[in-house]
């Protein structure tokens, strides 16, 4: 059977308003373009280097580069975060479900 018209309006009309917007793309950065040109060269220079190394390296050259707007500041101290609590069972109930579960330890 054929699809009427109004079906097909309102599926359209559904799909427009369930639809998610999307995100405007913010402009790379300096860092970003510089990285994505120095990146490339490293590894030509040094083709053998794993990408966590070559991204270290290239990273550690950013510091001094010219097209760094901080260039020569020292880096920004990172704070840890504080750890986070796991649940702990109170000592009467492990013992207690431990003596249950084993019942050769009599």
């Amino acid at each position: 059977m054929a699809k009427t018209a109004t079906e097909t309006k309102t599926r359209k009309a559904t799909k427009a308003a369930t639809a998610k917007p999307t995100k405007a793309k913010r402009a790379p950065s300096a860092y970003n373009l510089w990285m994505k040109d120095n990146l490339k060269l490293y590894k030509e220079k040094n083709p053998g280097t794993a990408q966590k190394d070559a991204m270290k390296a290239v990273g550690a050259m950013w510091r001094d580069a010219p097209e760094n707007p901080r260039r020569g500041e020292e880096p920004k101290t990172r704070t840890k975060k504080a750890p986070v609590a796991k649940s702990k069972k109170p000592a009467d109930e492990t013992a207690t479900s431990e003596a249950e579960a084993d019942p050769s330890s009599d």
